[in-house]
Order: C-alpha cells, then structure tokens, then sequence
C-alpha cells in the first residue's frame, strides 16, 4: 500500500472484515464475453494474504490453479477471451482485440485513466512463471485435457504407500505422503508431437470416442491397418475407424500421453504384460528396490504407484532409496550456465572410477545434500584405495622374495598367533556388519565400516611378525601371517566390489 501512496499516509474512512464484502456485487471494468446474470461478485479464498498486496484480488477461472479452483467452488463461469496463440480474441470489443495479451497492457492502462477508473498505475516486481528451457514468459492458461481420477484411488495409495520401505523412513509420510494428501486428478494428455500417441479415436459424426487396447484390436476396428504398423505419429494418425454407434469415420485424437505415464508403466511394460511373460511379471512384481532422486516423489515414485494402484491395487516396489542433490563446491545448483558443472570425464581419467564412487558413498547418506569437491576424491583414493594398494604391495613384494606359498602348508587358524586370530576376527564381524548395513540400505555405513577396518589393519601389521622382520623371520607365525594377510586382503577386496567394482 505505501508504493500506492507515497510518503502520505492514507486516510482511513472505515475498517471492516474481509468476509463482510462477500456477496457483494461490483460493476465489471469492461463488458466482453457473455456472462450469467450473476458473474461478478466478492467471494473468498485462503490463498489471499495481506502480507502481499491489499489482500482484495481479480479472480480468472481461465488463467490460474487457484483462480480455477474457487471458480469451481462458487460456480463461476469459465470467459476465455485469450486465444492458444496469446491474443485476445475477436469477441473483445476494445482496440486490443488481435494483440499479444502483455503488448496490450499500454492500451488497457490508456483506457482505464480516460475513463476515470485508474487510481495509480506503476510498476513493481513480483513472482511470474517463465519457461525453463528458453526463460520466455508464460502464460497460464486453461486448456481441455484427458484425465485419469486419481482422486478416487486416494485412500489405497496412502495404503500402499504403508507397505513401502523408504529411505530415509521421513520420506513416508513426509514429502510423498503430504504429495499424496493433497493429490489431485492425473493431467494425462499432451498437446505436442513426440510421445507415445493417447489411443482414443473419435467419431467424426456422433463423436462417439473408443479408446483402443491392443494392435490385434486396432487390427480389428481399423481399415487396411499394416501388421508391422509403427505406433507413433503421424504413422497411427493414418488409422482410420469405422465407428459402431453411427458407421461413420474416426480419427484419432490428437494428444500425446505424458510420458510419466509411460514410464510409471516401467512394472507392467518392460515385460510385455499381459500379452506374453505372465510368469516373469509375476516373479519381479512388486519390484525388491527403486532409487532415484527426491523430487521423483512426484513423479516416477508417484507414476509407478498410481498405475500399480489402478491396475493391480498393490504398491510397485517394495524399497525406495531417494537421492538428493549433489551441488557445486560453491553450494549452488550445477548449471551450465553458472560455469560451476564438474566434468565427470575428467575425474574418470585422472583420479578413477573407483575413486569418484569410494568418495561418494562414504562422504554421506545419499539422501543428504552434498557439495561436490574434486579434492574430496583424491582424499577418498588415498584413505581407503591407497591404504589397500599399500598393503597389498607389502604382502606381494615380501611374499615373492620369501617364495611364500599361502596355499600350502597354511596353519589352522586355532594355531596361529593372537593378532591373527584378531584381525581375522576382526574380518568377520566385518563382514557380518556391511552385509547388515547393505541389507538396511546404509550404503554410507558400510563402505566407512571397510575404512575403519582398514585402519585396524594397518595397526595389525605393525605387530605381525612377518611384517615386522620380514625376510629375517622364518617359521610357522610368518607361514601364519602371510596366510593370514592373503585372506584378508582376498576377502576386504570382495567386500568392497559393490563399492569399487573395478579394482583401483
């Protein structure tokens, strides 16, 4: 309010409720469209605030989310007077019909002041919805689609949603369980040209519509459908039907479907379900484990429950981890843009895969948000990729010059010396504590589990007495000690494969 009255304070005449307004009828600024009777009168919503604006807003069914849903709660009519290409329409009866809807605003603040209806017009900054790809101004517009409702599968996805094992557990009825509180009918329709074509054709004459199941039965409906038919357009658009309630001719439909739906059908789909692999769809369904980053809670984790939902009413997987974002060593967003991207290729080839995966497992849960720092990964290669190079450097070298065979003539462990029977102890509850930590999905846990072993490996040989003496002791307790380190080494470099797969 102050930008509207500069430095002198307004007078105020009368103060009142916002809802003492309702019902109140008010003359329009301009009289195009056609209206009912009752079109343009106060009413309420609690998606206004006053801490923007004078809390008093214009409401356009046409052109908002929430200017639509009150439209629908108080049966507002729908006036479009915005064509699809952004310009007013013909029935605009001011000189700004045919314009670009943002090139008329001069025009419409003309007419406003030389009318006496304008207070004050100036300019101020506010939140506006641009496009991501090319950053141009978008108009929200409403648009007819095809629908799937959603809504009335509500409650048995909260159910499913039960049955799942989230990674991180908040994640449940956190951010995808708030998603699914407030879901809402599935927009499934696309108006453009690639994806996969909506197979609903209408009928020219009576508009009678069909939505087709299958290639026999397009096969069936259509006229000279080619047997190897390719399902995209402008191929399936050639498809003609002949319609069963008035034998007249049907077209298909326009649309494209949203691609999340095809790939929410991943559980069905990729198995060619249900016309063949009954067996291979029922032994992989509900999928054991899905990952993917956070914001897949509304989509990919969202289109795999609703379409498991509608057509099997069961959850599509049983585990999903969520990955959050990995920033930039600044602690923004990659982007090609800010200059601030990290080429992988780079890494790759200097530093190793093995490297750059070690790094990112035991820097932190994968569900927590993270810089990327490249000096992070050389402090990765040397904790645990040195340390074992190391050490399985030692044990060859020494090994070779001793001629040790560690396959023969290898001492029960029962005999060996107290440090072997620790650090092969030591090994064990290891492996029993990684394999734990996997089972749990603590992909952090157990890779620094390995480090710390590591380190207790490094206190061992400083006490074994082969790797104390080295070439200057012979006997059992060296046989015992290389035996003893052989297996270690075999078994940590097992244990770490899921990890570091390709061995430094």
């Amino acid at each position: 309010m102050p930008s509207l009255f500069g430095d002198e304070p307004p007078q105020i005449v009368e103060t009142y409720k916002g809802t003492d307004l309702r019902d109140w009828e008010y003359e329009p600024l301009f009289d195009s469209g056609e209206h009912p009777e009752k079109s343009h009168y106060v009413v309420t919503g609690d998606f206004v605030t006053t801490t923007e604006g004078s809390g008093l807003v214009h409401i356009a069914p046409a052109f908002g989310q929430d200017d639509y849903d009150i439209g629908q709660k108080y049966n507002l009519p729908l006036v479009q007077l915005v064509g699809a290409d952004g310009r007013f329409v013909s029935e605009v009866k001011e000189s700004w019909a045919g314009e670009y809807v943002k090139d008329a605003d001069p025009q419409i603040i003309e007419n406003l002041d030389g009318r006496g209806l304008l207070f004050k017009a100036t300019e101020y900054t506010h939140q506006y919805p641009f496009c991501w790809r090319c950053d141009t101004p978008l108009l929200y517009y409403a648009r007819e689609s095809w629908f799937i409702r959603t809504t009335a599968i509500r409650d048995q996805m909260h159910q499913h949603n039960q049955e799942i094992n989230w990674y991180p557990e908040h994640i449940k009825d956190g951010r995808f369980g708030n998603w699914l509180e407030n879901n809402i009918d599935w927009g499934l329709s696309r108006e453009r040209y690639w994806g996969t074509p909506l197979p609903v054709w209408a009928c020219d004459d009576c508009g009678h519509q069909h939505c087709v199941g299958s290639i026999a039965e397009l096969k069936s409906l259509g006229t000279d459908v080619p047997d190897d038919i390719e399902l995209h357009r402008p191929y399936v658009d050639d498809v003609v039907l002949n319609c069963k309630k008035c034998s007249g001719t049907m077209h298909r439909v326009q649309d494209v479907i949203d691609c999340w739906f095809d790939s929410g059908c991943a559980h069905t789909a990729q198995w060619h379900y249900p016309f063949e692999n009954k067996e291979l769809f029922e032994q992989a369904y509900p999928a054991d484990f899905i990952s993917e980053a956070i914001d897949q809670t509304r989509g990919w984790f969202y289109s795999l429950l609703a379409t498991s939902t509608l057509l099997y009413d069961k959850p599509a997987y049983k585990n999903c981890l969520c990955l959050e974002l990995i920033l930039a060593a600044d602690g923004q967003k990659m982007s090609k843009s800010r200059g601030n991207t990290v080429d992988p290729w780079t890494i790759l080839d200097e530093q190793g895969a093995d490297a750059m995966r070690w790094y990112m497992f035991t820097g932190s849960p994968p569900w927590a948000q993270r810089t990327f720092k490249i000096d992070g990964v050389d402090e990765a290669l040397k904790k645990f990729m040195g340390t074992l190079q190391n050490v399985y450097s030692f044990f060859v070298m020494y090994a070779n010059l001793e001629q040790i065979d560690v396959l023969q003539d290898t001492p029960p462990v029962a005999e060996r010396t107290v440090v072997d029977r620790w650090i092969l102890s030591r090994l064990h509850t290891l492996i029993d504590g990684v394999r734990d930590e996997m089972e749990n999905y603590q992909l952090t846990n157990a890779p620094r589990a390995i480090e710390a072993f590591m380190r207790d490996l490094s206190n061992w040989m400083s006490v074994a007495p082969a790797t104390v003496s080295g070439v200057q002791k012979a006997g059992p307790d060296k046989q015992a000690d290389y035996a003893t380190l052989y297996e270690v080494l075999v078994t940590v470099v097992k244990i770490a494969a899921p990890f570091v797969p390709f061995g430094g």
